[in-house]
């Protein structure tokens, strides 16, 4: 299941009179700026690169712990899993 975040969503006239606003708004959920009302720019918060990829470890070994609860994957699966994750991560950076 996907979970959704919230969005502002906000004319571009509107983001350069209230820009000082919506950097404030968005360290709660990103913002996305329009132009005759298609989507030209977004705005997210920024994030601690070291910071995010602990969360993101964190996320996928809960997810391998879960899949191996419910018997869909193994330890040693979910371990060569991982490594091929974390190597792929290390060779894009």
């Amino acid at each position: 299941m996907a979970l959704m975040a919230k969005v502002t969503i906000i004319p571009a006239r509107e983001a350069k009179n209230r820009f000082g606003e919506l950097l404030d708004s968005v360290q709660r959920q990103p913002v996305i700026i329009t132009k005759k009302g298609r989507p030209v720019a977004r705005m997210i918060a920024f994030v601690d690169p070291k910071r995010f990829r602990e969360v993101e470890d964190q996320i996928w070994g809960e997810r391998a712990m879960k899949a191996e609860k419910e018997g869909t994957i193994g330890v040693a699966a979910s371990r060569r899993l991982m490594k091929r994750i974390l190597d792929a991560d290390t060779r894009s950076r």
